[in-house]
C-alpha cells in the first residue's frame, strides 16, 4: 500500500525514513567492528549486509547458526568480512561467553546494533498458562542486550569512543495491543538507556534510539491486515540504521509520533476505552464469553471483508449490468449468476466431474436453456419445474434457466420412491421435470405426463437432454413478469414432505443485508474472493442452495460431486485449493473417522471455513472435526420455514462444543414455553425464531405457529448463560416416561460418544407401567462387540435414571434422510412389528 504513496508522503506518515549514501557511510564504518544482535533475518541481516559492503568488520549475533553461516558466505562472497558469534540472548550464560569471545577474538567493538527481537503476538488470555513465554520475550528484548552493553561498556569508555543504535519500534511511543510483552520490554530497555546515556556520554560513547513504524519482516507472522497499512521494507530500515550511525542523533522517530507521543499518554484512558471493542471484536478468547456490541461487530466485519478482498475496483458498465440482472431477476440463483458473469466473467464457477464453467460460460449456456425452454418447448413464468439431480452443472443450469423465465422450482430429494414423488408432484402442480436419466424409472413409477428434460446421462434417454437444449438456444425469453419462487421440501422425517413458499422480495433484504454485515466480524479467516467452495450438500436441499449464492456471491467456483465419497471430497479440496467445504454431520463423520494414512494423503490446510448444518453436530464430532482440521468450524442453525437461525464460531465450539451458537445478526431467537412465555437461560422450551426469511405458508395449507412475530421451528432447546444455542431435540420427539420428560438428543449423544458406537438413535415406545419407555437403536463400530449389559452402566453413570434406555437393539445402519436428519418412525415401526 505505501510503495504506491510519493516518497514524500511516505516520509511524512513515517512508512519510510531518511537515509544515507554510502560514501558517508563508508567514512563512518570502515575498518571498524561492528556488533549486529537479531542478524540473522529482518532488519538485523539487512543492516549487516549494507554495513558490510561498505567495510566494516560485521560481528553477526542470533541463535541460528545456519542461518548467520549462509549470511556471512553471502557477504564474504561480495567482498566483506563477516564473523558468527552464535548466542541465545535470552540465557545470561551464553550472553557472558559471548563478550569473552567478542573481546578475546576482536579485541573491541565501535558500533552495537541492538536489534534482536522476541514477539509474542498473542492475546494475554492466551498467555495465562505460558509465563515462560513472557519470561523468554523480556530475556531477549530487555535483560540479554542489558547483560551484553554490560560486557562491552568497559572497553569502549576505556576507548573513549563507541556508539549503540537501539533498534526499537513506534509502540513504546502509543498503547500496544497484542504485542505488549514484546513492547514492554522493547520500552524497558529504552529507557535503561536513557538512564545510562549521560553518563557513558562523558566517555565518548553515544546513543540512538530507532522508532521504527511497520516494518514488512518476518517478525509480523501470517496477518494479513498488514498488507494494508503503510510500512517499509527491511532495506529502508537499514538505511535508517546507517543514517543513525553516521549522524548519531539521539532519537530517530517521524516528527508527528514524538508529539503524538505525549499526547497519547495523556489521553491514554480514552485511547483504551476505543481499542477495547476492537480487542475484543478479534479476540476469540473474548468472543466466546461475552456477546459483541455492534461497534465490536463492525470492527470485525471491516477486518474481514479486508482480508477477504471482496473489494476491488469494478467497471462501472460491468457493475450498472450487474444491477440490472438483480432488478430483472430478483433475490435468486439466477440474478446472482447472472451478475457475477459481469463482475467476474474469466474465473471458475462451477467444477464438477465434467470439468470447470467459468462464469461467462455458465451464464451463456442459462441463456441458452431458457431461450430453448421457452422457444421449443413452450415454458413460461406460469410453470413449475421440478428438479430431481445429483450434485452436478445440470442442477445449476435448470435452476438458472427456470429464474430466468420466472418459473417456480421445486427441488426434489434423490431418494424418492414413485408413490411419494407422485404426491410431491401432484401437489405442486408440476409442469415440468428435469432428472437424471437413473431416475427415469421413478417418474415412469409416478405416472408424471408433464415435460421430461434429462441432465445426466450415460447412453442415449429417451426425452430431450439439457445439453441438446442449451446447443438449440434461442431468442432470449421475456423477462419475467414475476421474479421466480423456490418451493423448499421440508425433511419428511415423518412422511411426505411439505411444500414450503416464499417470495424473496430484494428490498426487504436491504436491513437484513446490513444486519448480516456487523455478522462478517465473526469469521476469523474469512475465505477470499474467487476461492472454490466445496459444497457437499445436496443441492436440492436448502443448505446446498445457500452455498451455491453464498459462493456466487463472492465470485467463487461451486466444486461438486454427484456421490459424497470422504476421500474423494479430500481429493477436491487439495486439487482447488478449497477454502470452504460446507458438510452434514455425518459427512464430517465419515471423513474424520477415514483411517489417519487416508486424511495424510491429502493436503487440507486451504481450507479457512468448515460449515456443518442440516442436523445435529455433536460433542464428540465437533471435538474431532476442530481436532483434525484446525479451528475452522462453524455450526449452523436455520430450517426450512424460518431460513436463518443461529452460528457456532470455532471459539464457541471449543467452548461449548454441541452448541448451534448466537443468533445471526438481524435474527430474533426465543425460547417459550407453552403458554408464550420467554423462559430464562439454562430452561429448555421450544425454539422461536423471527426472521426476514420466514415461509409463507405450506403449499398443501397450514403453517407454522407464530407468537409476537416469531415462527416455532419445532425444536426444543435452550440459551446458556452466555447467550449461546443448544438444540435439545424436536418438539414432537419428547419422551414422556413415568412423568419425566426425555430429550432423545442427549442420550443418543452420550451413546454416540462411546468408542465402540457408530450411530445411536432413541425412540419412545409404549410402556404400561410410566406411558413411554426408552429404546435405543445401536450400530456398533466396525469389529466392535459392546453388549447392553454394558452400555446401560455407562448411561446410567452419566445421566439420571429415568434417562437410561429400558431396551437395546444392535442394528446395522439407521434410517436417515440425505443430509442425515434422523427417520424415527421406521424405528417406531420396527419396535411394534418386533413386539407384535
Amino acid at each position: 500500500m505505501s510503495e504506491l504513496l510519493p516518497r514524500p508522503v511516505r516520509l511524512l506518515i513515517g512508512a519510510t525514513g531518511r537515509g544515507v549514501g554510502d560514501e558517508r557511510l563508508r567514512e563512518a564504518v570502515a575498518g571498524k567492528v561492528v556488533l549486529v544482535t537479531g542478524a540473522s533475518s529482518g532488519v538485523g541481516e539487512a543492516s549487516a549486509l549494507r554495513l558490510a559492503a561498505v567495510g566494516a568488520r560485521v560481528l553477526l549475533v542470533a541463535r541460528r547458526r545456519t542461518l548467520l553461516e549462509e549470511l556471512r558466505d553471502t557477504i564474504a562472497d561480495a567482498g566483506g568480512t563477516a564473523f558468527v558469534h552464535v548466542c541465545d540472548l535470552a540465557d545470561g550464560e551464553q550472553v557472558d561467553g559471548l563478550v569473552a569471545d567478542v573481546l578475546a577474538r576482536h579485541g573491541h567493538v565501535d558500533i552495537v546494533v541492538s536489534n534482536a527481537g522476541l514477539s509474542i503476538r498473542r492475546f494475554v488470555s492466551e498467555s495465562y498458562d505460558r509465563f515462560r513465554d513472557v519470561e523468554r520475550t523480556i530475556n531477549v528484548n530487555y535483560l540479554g542486550p542489558v547483560r551484553l552493553l554490560l560486557g562491552l561498556l568497559p572497553r569502549m569508555r576505556e576507548r573513549r569512543s563507541g556508539h549503540i543504535v537501539n533498534v526499537a519500534t513506534l509502540g513504546v511511543n502509543f498503547p500496544p495491543l497484542r504485542w505488549s510483552a514484546y513492547i514492554a520490554s522493547k520500552t524497558a530497555f529504552e529507557t535503561w538507556l536513557s538512564g545510562v546515556a549521560p553518563e557513558i556520554r562523558a566517555d565518548g560513547v553515544t546513543t540512538t534510539s530507532i522508532h521504527l513504524q511497520l516494518v514488512r519482516s518476518p517478525m509480523l507472522g501470517p496477518f494479513r491486515i498488514w498488507n494494508y497499512l503503510p510500512g517499509m521494507s527491511t532495506e529502508e530500515a537499514a538505511g535508517i540504521v546507517a543514517r543513525a550511525i553516521v549522524e548519531r542523533p539521539r532519537t530517530i522517530s517521524p516528527a508527528w509520533a514524538r508529539v503524538a507521543g505525549a499526547g497519547t499518554r495523556l489521553a491514554q484512558g480514552p485511547i483504551e476505552a476505543a481499542l477495547a471493542p476492537y480487542a475484543r471484536a478479534i479476540n476469540p478468547a473474548s468472543r466466546a464469553s461475552a456477546p459483541p456490541s455492534v461497534l465490536e461487530d463492525a470492527l470485525g466485519a471491516l477486518v474481514t471483508i479486508a482480508t477477504a478482498g471482496v473489494l476491488r475496483p469494478v467497471r462501472p458498465d460491468a457493475l450498472a449490468r450487474a444491477l440490472v440482472a438483480l432488478r430483472n431477476f430478483g433475490a435468486t440463483p439466477a440474478a446472482a449468476a447472472a451478475a457475477a458473469a459481469h463482475l467476474y466473467r474469466e474465473r471458475p464457477a462451477v467444477i464438477d466431474e465434467r470439468g470447470t464453467l467459468s462464469f461467462a460460460e455458465l451464464d451463456s449456456q442459462a441463456r441458452s436453456l431458457a431461450a430453448a425452454l421457452h422457444g421449443s418447448i413452450g415454458l413460461s413464468g406460469r410453470d413449475r419445474i421440478a428438479i430431481m439431480c445429483r450434485n452436478h452443472r445440470g442442477f445449476v443450469h435448470a435452476t438458472l434457466a427456470a429464474g430466468r423465465l420466472g418459473a417456480s422450482i421445486v427441488p426434489l430429494n434423490s431418494d424418492f420412491a414413485g408413490p411419494q414423488l407422485a404426491d410431491v408432484l401432484a401437489r405442486e402442480g408440476a409442469t415440468a421435470a428435469v432428472y437424471d436419466d437413473e431416475f427415469a424409472d421413478v417418474f415412469d413409477d409416478a405416472g408424471f405426463d408433464g415435460v421430461r428434460i434429462v441432465a445426466w446421462h450415460e447412453g442415449d434417454p429417451a426425452y430431450p437432454t439439457l445439453d441438446q437444449l442449451i446447443e438449440i438456444g434461442g431468442t432470449d425469453p421475456p423477462l419475467p413478469e414475476e421474479h421466480a419462487q423456490t418451493i423448499m421440501l421440508t425433511s419428511g422425517t415423518t412422511g411426505t414432505p411439505k411444500g414450503a413458499v416464499r417470495t424473496i422480495r430484494p428490498w426487504a433484504l436491504v436491513p437484513y443485508a446490513l444486519s448480516g454485515f456487523l455478522d462478517l466480524g465473526r469469521i476469523r479467516r474469512a475465505p477470499r474472493a474467487g476461492a472454490p467452495f466445496v459444497v457437499a450438500p445436496p443441492l436440492f436441499h436448502l443448505y446446498g442452495q445457500i452455498g451455491m449464492l453464498a459462493a456466487f456471491g463472492l465470485g467463487s467456483p461451486i466444486v461438486l460431486r454427484r456421490r459424497f465419497d470422504p476421500e474423494a471430497t479430500l481429493a477436491q479440496i487439495e486439487q482447488t485449493r478449497a477454502e470452504v467445504l460446507l458438510a452434514v454431520p455425518t459427512m464430517l463423520r465419515r471423513i474424520v473417522e477415514l483411517p489417519e494414512a487416508t486424511r495424510s494423503r491429502h493436503d487440507h490446510s486451504s481450507l479457512r471455513m468448515i460449515v456443518s448444518g442440516a442436523a445435529p453436530l455433536s460433542a464428540d464430532l465437533a471435538h474431532a472435526v476442530l481436532d483434525q482440521f484446525g479451528d475452522v468450524l462453524y455450526n449452523g442453525y436455520a430450517s426450512t420455514e424460518v431460513g436463518g437461525g443461529t452460528l457456532a464460531t470455532p471459539s464457541d465450539l471449543r467452548a461449548a462444543p454441541g452448541t448451534v451458537g448466537r443468533p445471526v445478526a438481524g435474527i430474533k431467537v426465543r425460547i417459550l414455553d407453552g403458554d408464550g412465555v420467554e423462559l430464562p437461560a439454562g430452561e429448555t422450551g421450544r425454539i422461536f425464531v423471527g426472521s426476514p426469511l420466514m415461509f409463507e405458508g405450506y403449499t398443501g395449507g397450514g403453517g407454522k405457529q407464530v407468537i409476537d412475530g416469531l415462527m416455532s421451528t419445532g425444536d426444543l432447546g435452550h440459551f446458556d448463560g452466555a447467550g449461546r444455542l443448544f438444540v435439545d431435540g424436536r418438539d414432537d420427539d419428547m419422551i414422556l416416561s413415568g412423568g419425566e420428560n426425555v430429550f432423545p438428543q442427549e442420550v443418543e449423544d452420550l451413546l454416540i460418544a462411546h468408542e465402540q458406537i457408530a450411530d445411536a438413535a432413541v425412540v419412545g415406545v409404549p410402556d404400561e407401567d410410566f406411558g413411554q419407555r426408552l429404546a435405543a437403536f445401536v450400530v456398533r463400530t466396525p469389529g466392535a462387540s459392546i453388549t447392553e449389559d454394558e452400555l446401560k452402566p455407562y448411561v446410567r453413570e452419566r445421566l439420571a435414571r429415568h434417562k437410561v434406555p429400558r431396551e437395546i437393539v444392535f442394528v446395522d445402519t439407521l434410517p436417515r434422510t440425505s443430509t442425515g436428519k434422523l427417520q424415527r418412525r421406521p424405528l417406531s415401526d420396527q419396535h411394534a412389528s418386533r413386539s407384535g
